[in-house]
């Protein structure tokens, strides 16, 4: 716990973070681009329904194939319908936490 002297390693958040790793061997950087552009998309038709849902980041690794999406979501299951709606291949799905950078931040 943050004390007034001393912040929080740990940013408060609202929604709980996920990272979804993919490695689709086979798949092309283009694919693979498409992958992520299809779960922001899917992500907003469920906002559209109400559950609170956001692809907020995809990073391609194209020397390993791989591809890391995080998402802010009210539950792993949410993540797991959102990526598979969006053909978005999941090798793994676990729990994530930004940690910063917290400069010029208040």
């Amino acid at each position: 716990m943050a004390t007034p002297n001393r912040p929080s390693l740990w940013r408060e958040e609202c929604v709980p973070r996920f990272m979804v790793e993919s490695y689709p061997v086979g798949l092309t950087a283009d694919e693979l681009t498409a992958a992520s552009d299809r779960a922001a998309r899917v992500a907003e038709e469920f906002r559209l329904d109400g559950i609170d849902v956001r692809l907020i980041e995809s990073t391609l690794v194209p020397a390993e194939e791989s591809l890391f999406c995080i998402f802010e979501a009210p539950s792993r299951e949410v993540v797991e319908e959102v990526a598979t709606r969006a053909a978005l291949p999941i090798e793994r799905l676990i729990e994530a936490v930004d940690v910063g950078p917290r400069i010029g931040q208040p």
